[in-house]
């Protein structure tokens, strides 16, 4: 069975964008950046992955096992390719990740979510030093998510899944930000087969 596409809110667009303003002006070079600060950084180039590709661009397997991958499915969209990494066969009660990375903000903006979630306020954060918007929806089933600056216009959108009540929301959030931090390090590589 193909997983349903997510549709994904468009408020930690507006978050991350305010989070990214500081990319505008010249970093302090006169202070060592401790790990909470945002950082500019030079953009990934992601435009060799495709639909055919995103999976094993973004995770490896040995990554995709650590995390209890069942099954990955690539999918895309209008200015998107993304990877439903899922960890187990049970639709019912669906976990796992879903990692996507969009061309630019328009193709981020026309996502929209399907579902009637219950979202908290998304809140600027950092991942590697690039500017990112976090945020946790609850509904039928629980998700964090991280929307990340690639630069060049670029983002990568991170979402961790379970059913309600079976992950904690720092758990969640944790577990969105290792993976993460795991795809922006593999595409900074040129993606996780050395694309």
């Amino acid at each position: 069975m193909r997983p349903q596409l997510r549709m994904w809110p468009v408020v930690p667009l507006a978050v991350l964008a305010t989070a990214c303003a500081a990319s505008d002006q010249q970093p302090d070079t006169s202070a060592k950046p401790n790990s909470g600060q945002y950082v500019a950084t030079a953009p990934i180039n992601t435009g060799k992955v495709t639909e055919g590709s995103v999976c094993e661009a973004t995770l490896t397997e040995a990554q995709q096992k650590a995390i209890g991958v069942w099954e990955a499915t690539p999918m895309s969209g209008k200015g998107e390719v993304s990877c439903y990494f899922s960890m187990t066969p049970d639709e019912d009660n669906p976990a796992g990740y879903v990692v996507s990375m969009f061309k630019n903000e328009d193709a981020l903006l026309e996502t929209a979510d399907g579902t009637d979630p219950s979202p908290t306020k998304a809140v600027p954060v950092t991942v590697k030093g690039r500017g990112a918007a976090q945020q946790v929806m609850y509904g039928d089933d629980w998700r964090a998510s991280l929307t990340v600056d690639l630069g060049a216009g670029q983002f990568l959108f991170i979402e961790r899944y379970s059913p309600a009540h079976m992950v904690s929301e720092p758990d969640l959030n944790a577990q969105a930000r290792k993976v993460a931090e795991q795809v922006l390090a593999n595409l900074e590589r040129g993606g996780a087969k050395g694309m």
